[in-house]
């Protein structure tokens, strides 16, 4: 009874231990999640995700058993997001506001922390250097994919594309614009020139951007 009383009075006031715990370990997420974009997976260790965190190395451990399962858990926020960022753009009725739209929410993954469209662009880098990731990356892509493709086939459905390229090529071209995009804002741009760059692809996909004047033709006297 005395020692239920003492771990009582250790224990103090304030938010439940599972609460605590659910704190501590969203902690070590984030802090797993900017070194993995910052170092990548193979340099990334607990010692330097334990730091981040401002928790020991045990603590980090206590949560995460292998540096695979805390990759693991950092992959399944990330996408969290991008799945939310796809049901954005399902809400919109036509081709270029679903695609600008999804553009715009994976970009506004860094107004908060950075590391989030970071980590985004950069898993795709670390499961070709490490094959033991391409299972657990490969459901972010095939998300991605699968909306691309499926915006693209309704468009051309109900009239409004017309286009000769295959759907898997222009869903490939997308895919490889968006992460241009995504790498832009994670790691050159600030906050203005990112805006400025979704502006212009929003400009881009509407045919509003330039307009190609033919080169006037050739007299031959």
């Amino acid at each position: 009874m005395i020692r239920s009383l003492a771990a009582s009075a250790n224990h103090g006031p304030g938010r439940p231990r599972g609460v605590r715990s659910g704190v501590t370990r969203g902690r070590i997420v984030a802090a797993a999640r900017s070194a993995f974009s910052e170092l990548g997976y193979g340099a990334t260790t607990f010692q330097s995700v334990a730091s981040r965190a401002a928790l020991t190395r045990p603590a980090v451990n206590h949560y995460f058993a292998s540096k695979q399962l805390l990759y693991r858990a950092v992959l399944e926020d990330a996408e969290a997001l991008v799945a939310q960022a796809v049901n954005e753009a399902l809400t919109r009725t036509d081709l270029v506001d679903q695609l600008s739209t999804f553009v715009l929410a994976v970009a506004q993954l860094e107004q908060d922390d950075r590391t989030v469209a970071a980590f985004v662009v950069t898993a795709v880098l670390d499961a070709e250097r490490h094959p033991e990731l391409r299972d657990l990356v490969e459901g972010t892509s095939v998300v991605t994919r699968d909306f691309l493709s499926g915006v693209l086939n309704a468009a051309i459905e109900r009239g409004e594309l017309m286009t000769h390229v295959d759907v898997a090529a222009l869903s490939e071209l997308l895919l490889a614009v968006l992460w241009g995009v995504g790498f832009y804002v994670a790691f050159v741009g600030d906050h203005q020139e990112s805006a400025a760059v979704i502006a212009h692809v929003h400009l881009l996909l509407s045919n509003q951007l330039w307009a190609l004047r033919q080169p006037t033709p050739l007299v031959v006297e």
